[in-house]
């Protein structure tokens, strides 16, 4: 995925000054380390005083998050189109899963800051950044699965996408803390659990 961000409807003057400064934070992080780079660098480098900073972004971390999701609005729509080449939802979830270790495996050093903060923000049911934009992916694919008879209808397709975004974020924080595992299992392992509880059963509700 390129470093920029994804155009159209995440543009607007408050978006593009956002924009700026996960470009100017994201820069400074690679080049001194997370921890290394602090606010006021950030807001130089930015050309932004520090006040329209923590405005937009009250914490470093919030930078990660919303960089990582512009990445992520490049990369989902060619991505989806494979993923729907393939014949199940088991194949095209996993198609989506490969894609997020793949780009996990080259940016691990902005793992910890991005999954810090959206566990934080669950906790505290705040932050200005939305859910990522995969969770819609896993709905439509999750609805697909479910027309098709893969999965049960026992449950809204949206509510599942939510737990299996939740899963990969778990999967995502155990490699993170656990840096000898193997982020593509765990991602393996997630979906494997998410199945055991959505797959569509003979002889029990679909």
């Amino acid at each position: 995925m390129a470093d920029k961000t994804a155009a159209g409807p995440r543009s607007g003057k408050r978006q593009r000054t956002r924009d700026r400064i996960a470009l100017a934070g994201v820069a400074l992080f690679r080049e001194q380390g997370f921890e290394g780079t602090t606010m006021e660098q950030i807001a130089a480098a930015a050309d932004v005083v520090r006040g329209t900073l923590y405005n937009h972004f009250p914490v470093k971390e919030a930078i990660v998050v919303h960089w990582l999701h512009g990445q992520l609005a490049e990369a989902l729509g060619p991505l989806m189109e494979e993923a729907m080449t393939r014949p199940t939802f088991l194949a095209r979830v996993a198609t989506l899963l490969d894609a997020s270790a793949g780009w996990w495996e080259q940016h691990r050093s902005f793992a910890a800051p991005y999954v810090r903060h959206r566990f934080q923000e669950v906790r505290e049911d705040q932050g200005e950044e939305p859910t990522s934009e995969i969770v819609p992916a896993y709905e439509a694919l999750i609805h697909l699965g479910q027309e098709a008879g893969e999965l049960s209808t026992a449950m809204p397709a949206g509510r599942l996408a939510a737990y299996l975004h939740f899963l990969s974020l778990c999967a995502l924080l155990d490699w993170v803390a656990n840096p000898k595992i193997s982020l593509p299992l765990r991602y393996t392992d997630a979906l494997e659990f998410f199945m055991e509880g959505a797959r569509a059963r003979k002889g029990r509700p679909r």
